[in-house]
């Protein structure tokens, strides 16, 4: 196994990604994908002066003392503009209709007193275009709205829906299948022998790929057996786009994953890694298809797929470079490892994280309290306090 430095890895994998794919998707299942091409106004917005105050409309003026005015019509919402026929009248309207001809302002209900037909002001002067909010005002037809590779979100499904846009061109998002392997793991409701443990990768890869919006994931399991692992192999890179194998990849006897992808043709780009944990982690191509073969262990495991799979996973889902969290180092670290170190840290109150103490890559129930992990480079053994490092946090903001 030759180890290449995380830097190669990362350059590696991206130069493999395949190019984003765009479908089209009804709007009330666009939230979370990216859009595949810019979203222009189709119209004015406002497409008309509208309305913001319940109230009346007339002419501006500025005058002493309380003005009278007969009350002619009424301007409701979801109903053409009407007409003030009579400048020396005015028009009752409502919040969000389009302003009455030969009107020019609005006067609250607050600011009128009404009496029968007639309606009294309690103002001395109405300004032009008070309480209007004016045709084209917050975007002109053809003005871009919302730019290709934008995250859709809440805000950006009113905005697709108020241009009347009710499927939604995006960038697909993979097929992904998750394959654990291991004789000696056994389903979460099975009975487990002394020598056996229960399975929990596949299901924490899962949900944290569910956590970051992926949720087109299929779960299997195969023991350590060349057939059948060749068999499910065939069977998931037929219609998979990212494969994500745990356990299997080291150099024990029952590592039998490179062999078995070697025969069926898997391009492998590299296997070995300097860094900790996860340095048996291997990667590789067959067609269009990625495949991520990840440590057994559980944190490692996690680690790598929070570190390079997710990234992954967003480029060709078409979202452009995500911006790096960085932490404080709250206390001084040493490393006695020539490798990148993947460090547990929890946050504390003052936002500065510290190193959390567990029993190496197979220990994920002493992570429970931790907030993620930083980045510590090789290419130093000591690390400063108040210094700051990339962080990744186990969980998702959504998930916090």
């Amino acid at each position: 196994m030759m180890l290449i430095s995380l830097s190669k890895a990362e350059k590696l994998i991206y130069q493999a990604l395949p190019v984003p794919k765009t479908t089209s998707i009804p709007l009330a299942k666009a939230n979370d994908y990216v859009l595949a091409t810019d979203i222009k106004a189709k119209r004015d917005y406002p497409p008309f002066d509208r309305i913001t105050k319940d109230g009346i409309a007339s002419a501006s003026f500025t005058g002493e003392g309380q003005q009278h005015m007969d009350s002619n019509g009424y301007a409701q919402a979801g109903k053409p503009q009407a007409v003030l026929e009579d400048t020396g009248k005015a028009n009752e309207v409502a919040t969000g209709a389009p302003l009455p001809q030969c009107t020019d302002a609005v006067i609250p209900y607050e600011e009128i007193e009404k009496q029968a037909d007639e309606v009294i002001l309690k103002t001395k002067q109405v300004r032009a275009r008070q309480h209007i909010h004016p045709q084209g005002s917050d975007s002109k037809k053809g003005t871009i709205l919302i730019k290709k590779g934008a995250i859709i979100g809440s805000l950006e499904v009113a905005i697709l829906g108020y241009n009347g846009i009710h499927t939604v061109s995006v960038y697909a998002k993979p097929h992904i299948a998750i394959v654990t392997t291991g004789d000696e793991l056994v389903a979460t409701d099975a009975k487990a022998e002394p020598h056996q443990l229960r399975r929990s990768n596949d299901v924490m890869l899962q949900a944290a790929l569910q956590g970051y919006g992926f949720a087109n994931i299929h779960c299997s399991h195969v023991p350590d057996d060349a057939a059948q692992l060749h068999a499910e192999f065939v069977k998931v890179l037929g219609v998979a786009d990212v494969v994500l194998i745990s356990g299997g990849v080291s150099k024990g006897v029952y590592d039998l994953i490179p062999d078995v992808l070697k025969k069926l043709a898997v391009k492998n780009i590299f296997h070995g890694v300097c860094q900790r944990p996860g340095k048996p982690m291997w990667f590789g191509k067959k067609k269009s298809s990625l495949v991520f073969g990840l440590p057994g262990n559980p944190v490692s495991a996690l680690t790598c797929t929070l570190r390079y799979v997710v990234p992954a996973l967003k480029k060709i889902s078409g979202c452009i470079e995500p911006l790096i969290d960085y932490k404080t180092l709250g206390e001084a670290v040493d490393v006695n490892v020539p490798f990148t170190v993947f460090l547990p840290v929890k946050t504390k109150l003052d936002n500065e994280v510290v190193s959390v103490p567990n029993n190496g890559s197979g220990d994920f129930t002493s992570l429970v309290d931790s907030s993620g992990f930083i980045e510590l480079s090789s290419d130093t053994r000591h690390f400063y306090a108040g210094e700051c490092y990339p962080f990744i946090p186990w969980r998702t903001p959504c998930q916090f």
